[in-house]
This record gives structure tokens, C-alpha cells and sequence, in this order.
């Protein structure tokens, strides 16, 4: 289980360790990992490592056992965590973060996911846009200012290795400790081999599309379908009896949790049997408290909500539920249930007992309030009302931009044909962009405005302006709701639009009105608002850094370009993101900060590079004048020359070698000294000697 490293002081530092572990093994760290199994109890108990022979058992502790849900596989490990250690600090403090990559065949990175970075955009952690990525066996050290305050995570920003393992909790508090308990809970959606065997191209699933789920609103969950899933770091499947995460709440007392959706698709509801939840921020920013009775959360997002001890003590269940409602878009109805669970507990409870509670009851008189809805409403009946991420207040004020200081764009992210943003889906640098021109990208020529393309998309900004994003998923390919992340700023949300939709049934029925996609409804690369802009909320607008886009609508977001840098844009549905959905915003290029001295460097090598002085390594000038060609004669009389000349040389050094030895002249080399010889005569370093240097 992550263990919390919390650090008051001006400059933080901590250490990383990036490897490879696996599932169902016992880690305490004094010896080699074990496999262990679940006993019908529930107990772990260590396999003996030599078949057949005849030990004790020996039953294990769950804190000092890695068991996702309860199936062998793969995973990343932090610090040897899983999930990585939660890293606590103080606003402002300048944090120091060595990652150490032990992953051995494979390269990675470290995100800080909602840190502005600003002044050091190359501490972003995106490879070939904001570094090389960390080769195995080889380190990289972040330092970066500790801002905003809040909820935030740290994530590889390489393939899949966020899916498998490689995250944890980065907590950055205003002015104290909170005197409020916290405890961080990380969810996600987890397959019994590593992502990336899992995450192929959109196009290689649509021979499955009808064996998908569906929500009943008439979209697609995923174009994956649903394994597992984990609530820090634990699950069970198929009803196994593998342990669960508990969360301990004393009677009377309020605990807050500091949730966050680390996984790579499905989206969830999150609720607490008998318990209501008070959400009080969202991505680490305050809002106005919010009661509500459950919590649809995507991949990227962060809710912060706080609940109170009081109900009768006992155990209680945490809920975390797909809207799974029925195969293919027809939804046809099926008996299952896609969820996983932990357990919440009052300390004075009976301890390794599963709850006996059940979901609350949504009826007309208490009708269950659900936060952050990517569509219009729930179906009629359901007694289900939503809360729009658009409704939360932020607890700061805001002041209307004024409109000739915004620039307004239109970037519809979708299938158009592939996962792309405005019909582009992006194509790596093969050298950072931080690095600056000349680029080594795939450009992106005029024939994507109407073709589309897989090209670098980077749009350029300018500096000290307010610009004003309609976020669009409109025309073919709009069948899904998209989590939009924005390194570099937060933003505000302004407005969400949502199709029409059957009022009885929930299901979309047509695309929002509000924008015209022009003559190409299609693809919709070109939009722009259908004559009157609707109203956008300026009366304290929730802060994000992720937001959803609903299916076949829209998301206003408005940020201030104060942050010269290159800054990915990308949806936080992995496999949207890996086949393209993402772009860079590019803000003030003329005022990047110059990169620090030995920043590690990549790219292909041709061997036609020229060093800056204009040497190449070859022979030019002068000397490739007087050089000339010589026969074989005379090659063989220059080198018995030369041998001959060594070995006199040789003579004279045994001489004079042993001269100086017989007279006491020679000296221990500086390097060499304080050392003795080791067995195998390599040289090492005397104790007495660590102690005179010290």
C-alpha cells in the first residue's frame, strides 16, 4: 500500500524508484518477492518456493502484499508501492524529484499532473515534446515550484505505464496540515495483462462494436471491454476472496478523500452506502460545497469530498460502478454489474468482516443527486437528478474578460476518421520541441483542413491574453464523451452543451444545436457558433485542469496565457491520446527560459552531423593535403620501427622504476589514495580513510 512522505520545509526532496514487480507476491523487502495465494478466509499465504516440500505455512500481511485483484500479472512499481508513495508539501516550496528508471528494457517519464511549471516548461515530463524520455538504468531530476495548492497526482506520460502501475498522490497544501484527516483514493479500471497488449488502434475493434457496452444514453463506454477494477491498488474478481482497501473513519468525525481516477477508459459512480458525500473541490480547486448522493468521475479528474461518522458504527461499502446498461448500441439488456469495491469503516467496528449495507434508494422524496453528468439527464423515473460540472462555483472570483483582449478557437475532438483534434491526429516529434527550431516533426500540410491528417498539431498563442476554447465532439465519429486535459494552466469552465434527448428513455436523439460545423457536418474541422452565442457563466466559474466534453456537444473553457512553453492538450482516455487525439498549445516562443546546462539530449544520428567549431572528425585542410598513400614496404617498416621504439622505451622505464624503488621516491597517485588493494588486487577504499576525509 503507498505509504505518505510529507515534507513542511522551503526545498523538498525525494527519490523515485521506477521497476518492475508483480501481482500476488509478498514484498517486505528483506528478500526475494513471493508468490503468495488467498486462502478461503481470505488470508494470504506464501507458496513454498521448492515444490513439494514440507514447510510451515506462513500467512503474510496484506499491508506488505501487492494483490490488485487477486490475479497474477505485471505490474510498475514507485519506491516498491503500488500505487507510488502519496508526496505531501507546501505551496511554494521548490520540490526536487529524482526518478530512477529500473524498468530495464523500457524508457519512461514523470507528469505532475496540475503543476503550472511555470519558468521551467522542460520539467513537464511529455517525451520528445518537453524532454527525452529516461533510459533505463539512468535518472532524471524534476525541480519545479509546488503550485496551485491541492489534489494532484504524478503519472508517466509514456505508453501505458500509467495503467500498469506508475503513479501516485502529489498533494500540495495552502498554509498548514490540514487539521482535517485526508486520505488519498486512487481509482482505476485494470485488465490481467499490461496495457499495451490491450490498447490497439480504435480501427482494430470495430468488428466488435455490438459486443461493447453501452451507457443508456447511446454511448459507447469504452472500445474496450471491461476486466477489473481497483480502489487503491486492490479489487476482487470474480468474486474471489482477495483483501480490499479499507478506510478507517472515527464516530462523530469528518474524513475527506482525495479521490482520483487513474485509469485508462471506463468511467465510474462512486458512492458510500448510508453515507452522503460534500464535494468541496474538484482538480485540487475549491468550490462551493456540493451534497450529493454519487460522483461520476473519468480518467484525469479529481474530486475532493468530505464525509461524516454518522451513522451507526459498522462497515459500510464504497461503490464504484460503470453506467453499464446493455450491450451495443442498441443496448440490449444483460445481467451484469461492472464494479469494484472498498469498504469504509468506523474504527471501533469488527475488523475483516465484509459490509452487510446496500445502495441507497433513489425515490421521488429522496432523490439521489449525481455530480458531474457528461449528458443531458438521467431516464425518467430513475429519480436521479444531475449536477453539471458547469453548475459548481469556485470559491474565487472572476471578472469578465474584456472581448477584444480574447481569442476564441474551435478545436472539435472526435474520430474524424482517426482518434484526432480538428482531423489531426498527432504525430510525435522525434526530437523535443523544447529544444526549439529547427523541429523534427511530421508537418501539418493545408490539405488537413478538409482531408484530415496525422501530422505534429501545434497551435501558437499569444502571450497576456484570455483565450476562450470551445471544446466541440460534434460530426462522425462523436459517439463518446472525451476527458480533455490541459498541461500548463488550469481553466474556467464557462458553459456545457448537451443533443437533444429522449426525455423518457435518456438516449440522445440529435447533435447540439448551438454550433455550425459549415458545409462539412461530417467532420466539422471548421465551426463556429450557429448565430447567437449562448450565455456563458462568469459568476465564479468552477477551476479545472480536466473537464469532459459530452457525446455530440460541447465545453466552454477560458484560461490567461501567462505561461510561455510548449503544453500538450490531449484527451485522458489512454487510448484515445495513444492513437492521436492531442495537440500542443505553443505560447510565446520569443520567451522560453533557456534550458539548463547538460540537459540530456536525443535524436537520430546520421553521422553527418558537424560539431559547432566545424571540425567533423575526418581529415580536412592542411592535413588531408600532406597525407598520401602508402604500399605495403613500407607500412611494415613503420611498424617494426615503432615496436622497436616501444620496447626501448619500455627498458628505460623498468630502470628507472626500479632506481626510484630502492631510494623510497614513489607516491600513491591523489585518486588512488586512502585506498588498499582487494583480494582480486582492484583497489578500495580504507575506513580510516572515509574517516580522515570526512
Amino acid at each position: 500500500m503507498a505509504t505518505a512522505q510529507r515534507c513542511t520545509d522551503d526545498v523538498c526532496e525525494f527519490t523515485l524508484v521506477v521497476r518492475y514487480g508483480r501481482t500476488m507476491t509478498h514484498t517486505d523487502g528483506k528478500s526475494d518477492d513471493r508468490e503468495v495465494k488467498i486462502l478461503t478466509n481470505g488470508s494470504l499465504q506464501v507458496t513454498n518456493s521448492i515444490p513439494g516440500a514440507d514447510a510451515p505455512i506462513k500467512i503474510v500481511p496484506v499491508e506488505e502484499t501487492i494483490t490488485a485483484d487477486g490475479v497474477q500479472r505485471n505490474v510498475i512499481l514507485v519506491n516498491d508501492q503500488f500505487p507510488g508513495p502519496t508526496l505531501e508539501v507546501m505551496e511554494g516550496a521548490q520540490v526536487v524529484v529524482t526518478v530512477v528508471n529500473k524498468l530495464i528494457r523500457e524508457a519512461t517519464s514523470l507528469h505532475f499532473h496540475g503543476m503550472y511549471m511555470r519558468g521551467v516548461p522542460y520539467m513537464d515530463g511529455v517525451p520528445y515534446v518537453t524532454q527525452c524520455p529516461i533510459l533505463p538504468m539512468q535518472s532524471f531530476t524534476y525541480r519545479f515550484k509546488a503550485e496551485p495548492a491541492g489534489t494532484h497526482w504524478y503519472h508517466s506520460h509514456l505508453g501505458s505505464q500509467k495503467e500498469d502501475g506508475l503513479y501516485g498522490a502529489f498533494i500540495v497544501h495552502k498554509t498548514s496540515m490540514p487539521t482535517t484527516p485526508s486520505i488519498p483514493v486512487f481509482l482505476q479500471d485494470w485488465w490481467h495483462e499490461n496495457f499495451d497488449a490491450v490498447a490497439q488502434p480504435p480501427i482494430r475493434y470495430l468488428d466488435l462494436f455490438q459486443d461493447l457496452g453501452f451507457s443508456f444514453d447511446g454511448n459507447a463506454l469504452a472500445i474496450t471491454s471491461f476486466k477489473s477494477a481497483l480502489i487503491n491498488g486492490r479489487g476482487r474478481y470474480n468474486n474471489n476472496s482477495a483483501p480490499l482497501t479499507t478506510f478507517e473513519i472515527p464516530p462523530g468525525e469528518t474524513l475527506r478523500f482525495r479521490m482520483i481516477h487513474a485509469g485508462a477508459q471506463f468511467y465510474f459512480r462512486v458512492s458510500i452506502d448510508e453515507h452522503s458525500m460534500t464535494v468541496v473541490a474538484n482538480d485540487g480547486y475549491d468550490v462551493e460545497p456540493v451534497q450529493v448522493q454519487s460522483i461520476l468521475i473519468f480518467p484525469g479528474e479529481s474530486y475532493d469530498f468530505e464525509v461524516v461518522g454518522d451513522q451507526p458504527s459498522g462497515n459500510y461499502w464504497i461503490r464504484a460502478q460503470t453506467l453499464w446498461a446493455g450491450k451495443g448500441p442498441d443496448v440490449e439488456p444483460e445481467d451484469r454489474l461492472q464494479e469494484v469495491k472498498a469498504i469504509m469503516a468506523y474504527n471501533n467496528a469488527p475488523a475483516d468482516e465484509d459490509p452487510m449495507t446496500t445502495m441507497q434508494t433513489c425515490t421521488e422524496n429522496n432523490p439521489c443527486r449525481v455530480l458531474n453528468c457528461p449528458f443531458p439527464a438521467f431516464p425518467q423515473g430513475s429519480n436521479t437528478e444531475c449536477v453539471y460540472v458547469s453548475d459548481l462555483k469556485s470559491t474565487e472570483e472572476y471578472s469578465m474578460p474584456d472581448e477584444s483582449e480574447t481569442e476564441e478557437y474551435f478545436l472539435n475532438f472526435g474520430f474524424q476518421p482517426d482518434s484526432s483534434v480538428n482531423g489531426r491526429s498527432f504525430a510525435t516529434p522525434k526530437k523535443p520541441l523544447i529544444f526549439n527550431a529547427p523541429y523534427d516533426v511530421t508537418p501539418c500540410e493545408a490539405t488537413c483542413e478538409t482531408d484530415g491528417c496525422t501530422c505534429t498539431y501545434m497551435a501558437e498563442i499569444p502571450h497576456g491574453k484570455t483565450i476562450r476554447v470551445v471544446l466541440i465532439n460534434l460530426g462522425i465519429g462523436s459517439g463518446g464523451h472525451h476527458l480533455i486535459h490541459l498541461h500548463g494552466y488550469d481553466f474556467r469552465v464557462l458553459a456545457m452543451g448537451f443533443p437533444d434527448y429522449n426525455e423518457t428513455t435518456g438516449r440522445w436523439i440529435s447533435q447540439n444545436a448551438d454550433i455550425d460545423c459549415g458545409n462539412d457536418r461530417i467532420r466539422c474541422y471548421m465551426a463556429s457558433w450557429n448565430g447567437t452565442r449562448p450565455n456563458l457563466n462568469f459568476n465564479m466559474p468552477p477551476i479545472r485542469d480536466t473537464v469532459v466534453i459530452p457525446a455530440r456537444g460541447y465545453t466552454v473553457i477560458e484560461f490567461r496565457s501567462n505561461n510561455p512553453g510548449y503544453w500538450s492538450f490531449h484527451c485522458h482516455q489512454t487510448t484515445h491520446r495513444t492513437a492521436g487525439m492531442s495537440m500542443i498549445i505553443a505560447e510565446a516562443l520569443d520567451k522560453l527560459p533557456a534550458l539548463p546546462y547538460g540537459f540530456p539530449t536525443c535524436g537520430d544520428f546520421t553521422g553527418t552531423e558537424k560539431p559547432p567549431s566545424g571540425g567533423s572528425g575526418e581529415i580536412t585542410g592542411t592535413a588531408k593535403e600532406q597525407s598520401v598513400e602508402l604500399d605495403n614496404t613500407e607500412l611494415i617498416i613503420i611498424v617494426v620501427t615503432t615496436a622497436a621504439l616501444s620496447a626501448t622505451i619500455a627498458l628505460a622505464a623498468v630502470g628507472i622504476y626500479n632506481s626510484c624503488a630502492k631510494k623510497g621516491m614513489l607516491e600513491t597517485p591523489a585518486s588512488l589514495q586512502g585506498t588498499v588493494p582487494s583480494e582480486d588486487g582492484t583497489p578500495t577504499l580504507r575506513e580510516d580513510a572515509v574517516e580522515d576525509n570526512a
